[in-house]
């Protein structure tokens, strides 16, 4: 589930494999530099308390210092969590997801698979760009129920991000892929 340490996984939007392959070398990946939080932590922690560190380091969906659109998180895998949710949506199988051809599809690979950029499905961005909030929200908290561990809120935040993410991707003829860091 979403970790602060860990495995980074930026997912974003390109208009072409191509395009969304050029993120692979890219520094820090589709999101860059990241977004800068507006004081050293302790200063947020001092001001603000842990909640309030939490608040200012919830996935948000941004347009990255490189052009692409970005919801950058750790934790929340591309295929097995987002395969996950796309049942508890619309009862499609695991196997039947994975089946499709641009579920998790490499279109860039360095360092023995270390860094990878994957496709996400057509299906599932389409089931993310029309699914209402709370559905949304619904599923979150479903996913926390089967996962036994989580947190409903913030898996409901990163959802709603991805939501708006496909949403953007769909008016602008592009498609979603994830970035992913080991």
């Amino acid at each position: 589930m979403i970790s602060p340490v860990g495995v980074m996984y930026d997912y974003f939007s390109a208009a072409s494999d191509e395009s969304a392959a050029t993120t692979i070398d890219l520094p820090g990946g589709p999101d860059g530099a990241g977004a800068q939080l507006p004081m050293p932590v302790p200063e947020i922690v001092r001001r603000y308390g842990r909640d309030g560190l939490r608040e200012f380091l919830r996935p948000q969906l941004r347009l990255a210092e490189t052009g692409f659109h970005v919801v950058a998180t750790k934790g929340f895998d591309s295929t097995t969590d987002l395969g996950a949710i796309e049942r508890i949506l619309t009862g499609v199988d695991f196997d039947e997801f994975l089946a499709r051809p641009r579920t998790s599809h490499a279109v860039a690979e360095r360092d023995g698979g270390e860094r990878l950029v994957l496709t996400i499905s057509d299906e599932l961005q389409g089931v993310l760009a029309r699914v209402e909030a709370d559905e949304l929200t619904a599923a979150a908290r479903r996913w926390v129920e089967e996962q036994g561990s989580g947190d409903t809120d913030v898996l409901g935040g990163l959802l709603h991000q991805l939501a708006e993410l496909a949403r953007g991707a769909q008016r602008r003829g592009e498609r979603l892929y994830c970035w992913i860091c080991v």
